[in-house]
């Protein structure tokens, strides 16, 4: 795990369930597995957040565990009537209160028509057909196509510049937030996010759930991307979710979003993760394109906090190959001769982080082995990690939900460490753990952060160069 800086996110599904496949999973390098509530029962998640449990158990280290909520999805109504639109063909779309005339299709939202606004398009599927919004009247959308595909019962809808109609979290989602907290997920990600409000939303109703989970904003709308630096401030991290967001912008639109959102996110010190059909060939192949290699390695050049496979783990046939290759790939491509998404001329706004951004300089100047943090909230780790130092980075906590949480983090190995009595004790515990958790060999020179005191959060004020015992 010391030699891979970028983390593997791993979807959960029924590829994952038969017996060992987790086990595998984990000793492939993956960080973090993703519960997707927009498929399975509250049964089938629940089961799959208690297996992975159990696995992190057995493998002996942290495991993130993070729930990804469907959002106010749109769909077209059960009654649909398959057909083959072609350009140039008119297509009139209304609500589902109303009563639809010959020809007309229904989309399964009551207010439909008050989300649509004169300089929409209405993209169905994963982006065709495609409609250009023509005239709104009398409840009614009248739309006519600009690219040829079916329209059948259930297929998503997507509005561009959709107005603020929906609500940021749905009926669905309150019911699998709850779930969520009962297993004790460390992020929660917020699908179709529209601004900082939408994530001010999610974390008080996980504080009134009394859960600790890390919020996570996915990036797949217009809107969002334009209020990105409002929602950097307001979530713990970002994910540049591709699909949805090449389904309302366009493709060609897709590759400097996920740069400029990775380039944003790692100066401020957030977590992001790239999703979508990142080594999509391998559902169905044993090996991945070289199409999809360069991409892999563009996001972790690019400085990526993680990478996530989705249906690749989930339903493909091959999930541990799938973790090997994204591993193989990202260890390679962090050979690169510079992490582009590196924070550079942050300001240190604290004393604290003044002293771990000269923690991590110190540590490049003595070529040390590893950075050493004790930490009671992950706060230090975090903040060494957005300068992508060039060696690991030790985290050790009492708080088994901080060490997995930690997880997602770029470079950060974290692990449990009992806490301590005085600032002596922690140092000699901390080492200790450094060797026999960390992997650190024996007279290895490492750069070691602390507080005055221990257990005071933000308290960091100590830089020490130690050796490994």
């Amino acid at each position: 795990m010391l030699r891979r800086r970028t983390k593997i996110v791993a979807t959960l599904g029924p590829a994952t369930d038969p017996p060992g496949v987790l086990d595998r999973l984990l000793a492939a390098g993956v960080a973090c597995v993703r519960i997707n509530c927009s498929h399975g029962t509250a049964v089938e998640q629940r089961r799959r957040a208690q297996d992975a449990r159990a696995a992190a158990e057995r493998a002996g280290r942290p495991l993130a565990l993070l729930f990804d909520l469907q959002g106010p999805k749109l769909r077209l109504s059960e009654g649909t009537a398959p057909v083959d639109v072609l350009v140039g063909d008119t297509v009139t779309f209304v609500g589902s209160t109303r009563s639809p005339g010959a020809g007309e299709v229904v989309v399964d939202f009551a207010d439909f028509v008050q989300l649509v606004a004169d300089s929409s398009e209405l993209v169905i599927g994963d982006g065709v057909p495609r409609f250009r919004v023509e005239a709104i009247s009398r409840g009614r959308v009248l739309t006519r196509a600009t690219m040829p595909g079916p329209l059948s019962p259930r297929k998503g809808i997507t509005v561009t510049h959709a107005l603020p109609s929906l609500p940021s979290i749905s009926d669905k989602d309150v019911v699998d937030l709850a779930l969520a907290a009962e297993v004790g997920a460390d992020f929660v990600a917020l699908s179709f996010v529209r601004s900082a409000a939408d994530l001010d939303d999610l974390r008080d109703r996980l504080r009134g759930l009394s859960c600790p989970a890390r919020t996570v904003a996915k990036i797949e709308r217009i809107v969002a991307y334009e209020h990105l630096d409002e929602i950097l401030e307001a979530a713990d991290g970002v994910m540049v979710a591709r699909g949805d967001y090449g389904v309302e912008a366009g493709v060609a639109r897709v590759p400097l979003m996920q740069k400029d959102t990775i380039y944003r996110a790692t100066q401020v010190g957030k977590v992001v993760i790239t999703a979508t059909q990142m080594l999509e060939s391998m559902i169905h192949s044993p090996e991945p394109t070289r199409a999809e290699a360069a991409d892999v390695a563009n996001a972790v050049i690019d400085g990526t906090s993680a990478t996530m496979l989705s249906a690749e783990t989930g339903i493909g046939e091959y999930p541990v190959d799938a973790v090997r290759a994204m591993s193989e790939i990202a260890h390679v491509a962090e050979g690169a001769p510079s992490i582009h998404g590196r924070a550079r001329g942050v300001h240190a706004n604290t004393p604290a982080a003044a002293v771990l951004r000269a923690a991590v300089e110190l540590a490049a100047e003595l070529d040390a082995a590893a950075l050493v943090i004790p930490t009671e909230t992950g706060g230090a780790p975090r903040a060494c990690s957005k300068y992508r130092p060039g060696r690991p980075i030790i985290a050790l906590s009492p708080d088994q939900t901080v060490t997995n949480q930690l997880m997602l983090e770029w470079g950060v190995y974290p692990a449990r460490m009992p806490a301590a009595k005085s600032v002596d004790e922690l140092v000699e515990a901390s080492l200790a753990a450094a060797r026999d958790l960390g992997g650190i060999p024996s007279g290895a020179r490492v750069v070691l952060t602390s507080g005055r005191q221990t257990g005071v959060p933000g308290a960091t004020s100590l830089i020490m160069v130690r050796e490994i015992p």
